[in-house]
């Protein structure tokens, strides 16, 4: 007992070492920014109610737990807080005392919930170390988000309902699950997925234990006594609260209640859940969701090895009935001793797991979409993971003690636990290195560049608007181009982002008028999300008008090139010509470039697709004489490659600066431009509607050069 105690404490110390030092090292997750001001408004108004009016109910619960922490550093001058970030990093710290919590709450639940034994405890311990040294602990616990919290408050409610359905039945149990599922919806909706695998567990250990113990037969059910009613009316008003809550938030597609066209509540509170939940099954799906979550390295060997010891317990299980007399009076396999010792995977606690964690997996690959199966919202089923996995892994312990006489003395299961911990640990350590080296964008070092460089004037784009309202109290625009809808407020009138409200800069026109009517503008991003969230025409406006003038972990700072060429955001020249009814042009315009040694002419074609392009185009620009001698002429992919033409959009508008270099000697004089597009692997240019040049070629016009 004192060794186990120690050494639970040892797990605690440790598990709370890596997390602290995890929340002390790395920079916020992307989320952690908007976490962290919804509790700033907590503190100032009592609600988590966002600068753009936004009620967040994301991890409701953990953001309350986190503001007093905010407290503390919300009101300071911001560059009293910029330096090591420290501001943010005390709101990390209620979720690394949450989820060292959660170590020995695994410990007593896995040996309290069926009769204490030696190796149900030291079965327990080894789970509470799985989860100690766990990478997605580590990494949680380290955070300013929700799933730590969610994390602890799922396992306790499994294990009050998995209580309250053992005799003698108390209800007591049961409604304490009540009060926890909600708190663990109000922390995260995702537990929603956890109530009907734990209503099927809980009836199938009633009816279990019901036939196997005759002598409880006089009392009912839990399912059959008078509150049972009762409690599912309570279970029906939590759900409805709960997703209520959900709906305040404005899900993605979602207008707020006061402006929704339905009269009725219960409509909404359905398509709340029907907006996250799909009839979709594919093995594809199913073996990438899979691999996801159990297939990294640390998850891999500990699920081997679960399945190796389930098999095992089957094949032990099988032995038993076998070896059964046949006069013997049928019980309950889920009773029937090996030895002496009642090893803990033919416990009815470790059935009830099998089926609430299965389920789970079950629900998320058959009922979820599968933009939803993130392994981040199976996190807080990992407790009931690692119980079934020490469950299992302490098979091997039963056979060595029908084989070993050493093995059946009490504390060789103890020894068991930390060998097999030190194994599992040991195979976690790549994964624990990998989660700290591997960086969040250093978008507070990023922040922390401008504010020290902020000149009367600047204006600042970003994708991170919170992370830009914490640490500048302004942003000027919110810039996206794919995928935009799910950010987005008022969408279809003047969309604004989610979280500040800063007006939505779309596309590279928009963000062209941002450059030239302000002298000064800064763009945020990381090279996660530039290439997700951004297509060519920007990545190439970036090269050409912006410059980066610092990058750190991932994150990157752009500002306007002193010297840049401004480029027209509309053509001074309408063409509006059609190319095989799939590409306009709808115009050129030419530009003054600042001086160069080198003779150039400067345009920016303006061009528009009209349906889905599957060929990569090359554009040709040629100058030409009155005789039609081509004297200067460029031949590249548009944006110079950075955006080809496979990539377009139908219907957007594509900005393409173009510098035609000329010879020194061209005489001055009148020139004929022409342009077109042609496949490359063929020579073969694309028709032109309507052609006119005779060489599926634009003319551009006379071009005059001094």
């Amino acid at each position: 007992m004192q060794l186990r105690t120690i050494t639970l404490f040892g797990l605690i110390l440790a598990g709370f070492a890596i997390r602290v030092y995890y929340l002390t090292t790395t920079h916020p997750f992307f989320d952690e920014y908007t976490t962290v001001l919804a509790a700033r408004q907590i503190v100032e108004t009592g609600w988590p109610i966002l600068p753009s009016g936004l009620f967040y109910e994301h991890g409701l619960l953990a953001t309350y737990l986190i503001a007093p922490f905010t407290a503390l550093f919300s009101h300071q001058p911001l560059a009293s807080w910029q330096p090591a970030h420290w501001g943010l990093m005390l709101s990390r710290w209620p979720s690394a005392l949450i989820s060292t919590l959660t170590i020995p709450a695994i410990y007593v639940v896995g040996y309290k919930a069926d009769a204490p034994n030696p190796l149900t405890k030291s079965a327990a311990l080894l789970a509470a170390g799985l989860f100690a040294f766990s990478p997605e602990g580590m990494v949680w616990g380290g955070r300013a988000r929700m799933y730590a919290l969610a994390t602890l408050l799922v396992l306790i409610t499994v294990y009050l309902a998995y209580r309250g359905t053992i005799y003698p039945y108390r209800a007591a149990f049961r409604w304490a699950a009540l009060l926890a599922l909600l708190a663990a919806l109000l922390t995260q909706l995702g537990a929603l997925m956890l109530i009907p695998p734990l209503i099927v567990a809980m009836l199938v250990n009633s009816f279990s234990r019901s036939r196997s113990r005759p002598h409880q037969a006089t009392h009912r059910p839990w399912f059959l006594q008078k509150t049972a009613l009762l409690e599912g009316l309570a279970l029906a008003a939590i759900i409805a609260f709960a997703v209520f809550i959900k709906r305040l938030g404005r899900p993605i597609g979602f207008d707020s209640l006061a402006n929704s066209e339905s009269h009725s509540l219960l409509p909404e509170l359905l398509n709340t859940i029907r907006y996250q939940t799909t009839l979709y099954f594919t093995w594809d799906e199913t073996l990438k969701f899979l691999s996801r979550q159990f297939g990294i390295p640390h998850h891999l060997w500990l699920t081997l090895a679960t399945i190796a010891g389930t098999g095992l317990g089957l094949i032990l299980l099988a032995i038993i009935i076998y070896r059964r007399p046949t006069n013997q009076r049928p019980i309950s396999n889920l009773q029937l001793p090996i030895t002496n010792y009642c090893p803990p995977f033919f416990t009815a606690f470790n059935v009830f797991l099998w089926l609430t964690f299965g389920l789970v997996i079950l629900e998320m690959v058959t009922l979820l979409d599968p933009f939803r199966r993130n392994p981040r919202y199976l996190v807080m089923m990992l407790p009931l993971f690692y119980l079934i996995a020490a469950y299992a892994l302490f098979n091997v312990v039963v056979i060595l003690q029908q084989l070993v006489t050493y093995a059946r003395r009490p504390v060789f299961s103890f020894y068991a636990a930390i060998a097999l911990l030190a194994v599992f640990a040991g195979l976690n350590l790549g994964d624990l290195r990998l989660a700290l080296i591997t960086p969040e964008p250093a978008y507070e070092n990023a922040f922390a560049k401008i504010y020290a460089d902020w000149q009367p004037g600047d204006t600042l784009l970003t994708m991170n608007t919170p992370a830009a309202g914490l640490y500048l109290g302004q942003v000027d625009g919110f810039t996206i181009q794919n995928e935009a809808e799910q950010f987005l407020l008022n969408a279809d009138a003047q969309p604004v982002d989610r979280w500040l409200g800063a007006p939505w800069i779309g596309t590279v026109s928009e963000l062209n008028t941002v450059l030239n009517n302000h002298s000064r503008t800064w763009f945020v991003t990381d090279t996660i999300r530039q290439p997700v969230y951004f297509r060519g025409d920007w990545q190439a406006i970036l090269a050409t008008q912006m410059e980066q003038v610092w990058a750190g972990d991932n994150a990157l700072l752009y500002r306007t090139r002193p010297d840049r060429t401004p480029l027209p955001t509309q053509p001074a020249t309408m063409v509006n010509a059609n190319f095989n009814r799939a590409i306009a042009l709808t115009g050129y315009s030419l530009i003054t470039p600042t001086q160069t040694a080198q003779p150039e002419l400067n345009l920016v074609l303006f061009w528009q697709p009209l349906n889905t392009i599957e060929t990569d185009y090359t554009t040709f620009l040629h100058l030409r004489t009155a005789n039609g001698d081509t004297v200067a002429q460029r031949d590249s992919q548009p944006l110079s490659g950075a955006y080809p033409t496979s990539q377009w959009q139908p219907g957007e508008t594509i900005i393409d600066p173009l510098t035609l270099p000329l010879p020194e000697d061209l005489p001055a004089g009148s020139y004929q431009l022409y342009t077109g597009l042609y496949q490359l692997d063929t020579l073969a240019r694309l028709p032109v509607t309507n052609d006119t040049s005779g060489e599926n070629a634009i003319p551009l016009g006379e071009i005059r050069l001094p």
